[in-house]
């Protein structure tokens, strides 16, 4: 799964406010339009010194009734990342199609990421547009899009539209970004699908993004449908309540938690993202803002709470002179390559013994329990995945120590995903 890291979003309320504003009324004739995610500028500020924002994993609305024939289009919000998909039985489609794995193929200690200390985090199929696809496997799988665009419905790219067929058919419609293709700016982003499915009860679904689903019910001719008016009023209400849910759950995950007493003593705790509005929002922040006041012997564990999401934690952060890794990469076995976000071939490797590739989570440099020793020096805790997403072994805790050998300073953490999400550490002496 190819989460975005969405720095261009910070390019400020004017931009995000008018792009919202110039989406046309749909047409009588126009498809039906269904959200994916929400723009919320007052909770979407990714720069500083904010470095939060709402990510709405939700379709707006969950529930849509059409004919067979009728076009849908998955409209996503500026600066969004999903992977829509369709199918008869998500449950099916996902475990024909897994997003991701623990990485057990040869058992040894190259499967294993230094920063969790269990399985690496192995990328299916499903992050790649799947066209063709059944509940028994197949169809054509475009490994060139994992970072977008999709492979069919983008009007603007000249793609024709996506179809579903129903019955056993799978569509995976591809990684989507919130981007105007037309000017390359942020903006609404337009995927058309035909659904040519028969009458019956179907579901749509983000496979980066478990729990963010919706139902889709073909009726007969005669029957009545949904219209763009029903859907927008169910949507209204839909956002109305996740921002409303999301907001008192930030509010009470950013207070400073820790335990034990006297300085040096004390286990402080740091929420990597939290989960909201039974996880249609994730909140891509780390808890507390406030940076946290450490003396030598102080410890701080890392909590991944969000069930249907992945975040990293790595030390320094925004540092230009120390770049660190990407989050996504190819395993080489003892080492990785991360897969950049620029043009060009990606450095593709093949673990020794293996007969393709394997796209895998940044295993990390830090195990737990690493002591911090300097601000510059590049600690890791590799991508580690909430326990949405079915992956077993897996974890979902780092922690870091301090003592007496641990450089004075600040330690400035992100996470490698979602760039904004960033904290300090100030170490006194």
């Amino acid at each position: 799964m190819r989460l975005a890291r969405l720095p261009a979003i910070a390019t400020g309320a004017a931009l995000l406010v008018s792009v919202q504003l110039s989406v046309p009324a749909a047409a009588a004739t126009a498809p039906l339009v269904i959200g994916v995610d929400h723009g919320d500028f007052a909770n979407q500020q990714p720069f500083p010194p904010f470095n939060r924002l709402f990510e709405y994993t939700d379709f707006f609305s969950r529930q849509v009734t059409i004919h067979t024939g009728d076009t849908i289009d998955f409209r996503s919000a500026p600066g969004s990342f999903h992977i829509v998909a369709l199918a008869r039985t998500e449950l099916w489609a996902r475990s024909t199609y897994p997003v991701a794995l623990a990485d057990n193929d040869g058992g040894g200690a190259t499967d294993i990421a230094t920063g969790s200390g269990t399985n690496k985090l192995v990328f299916g199929p499903s992050n790649f547009p799947i066209t063709g696809g059944s509940h028994h496997g197949g169809g054509a799988i475009d490994f060139t899009r994992g970072f977008g665009p999709p492979a069919c419905g983008v009007a603007l790219l000249g793609e024709a539209a996506c179809t579903f067929s129903g019955g056993q058919d799978v569509e995976i419609l591809g990684p989507e970004i919130g981007v105007d293709y037309s000017t390359g700016n942020l903006g609404f982003a337009d995927q058309l699908v035909n659904i040519n499915a028969q009458p019956g009860r179907y579901h749509y679904f983000c496979y980066i993004h478990p729990g963010m689903r919706g139902v889709l019910d073909v009726v007969g001719s005669g029957a009545g449908t949904s219209t763009q008016a029903d859907i927008d009023a169910a949507s209204n209400a839909q956002f109305a309540s996740d921002q409303a849910q999301a907001l008192a759950v930030e509010q009470q995950t950013n207070q400073v938690q820790f335990t034990g007493g006297a300085p040096g003593t004390r286990s402080y705790t740091v929420h990597v993202g939290i989960a909201a509005a039974d996880n249609h929002v994730a909140i891509d922040e780390m808890f507390p803002r406030a940076p946290l006041n450490l003396a030598p012997g102080d410890s701080v564990q890392y909590l991944w709470r969000d069930p249907h999401n992945v975040h990293s934690v790595a030390f320094p952060a925004d540092d230009p002179n120390v770049p660190l890794p990407e989050p996504f990469g190819f395993d080489c076995g003892t080492t990785y390559n991360g897969i950049p976000m620029t043009p060009g071939p990606p450095p593709i490797c093949v673990e020794p013994g293996d007969t393709q590739f394997e796209v895998i989570g940044d295993p990390g440099n830090a195990g737990p329990g690493t002591v911090l020793s300097d601000p510059s020096l590049v600690v890791d805790s590799g991508v580690l995945g909430g326990t949405g997403y079915g992956v077993s072994p897996s974890a979902q805790s780092w922690w870091l120590a301090t003592n007496g050998t641990s450089k004075p300073g600040a330690y400035h953490f992100q996470c490698t995903i979602h760039d904004w999400m960033q904290g300090t550490l100030t170490l006194g002496s």
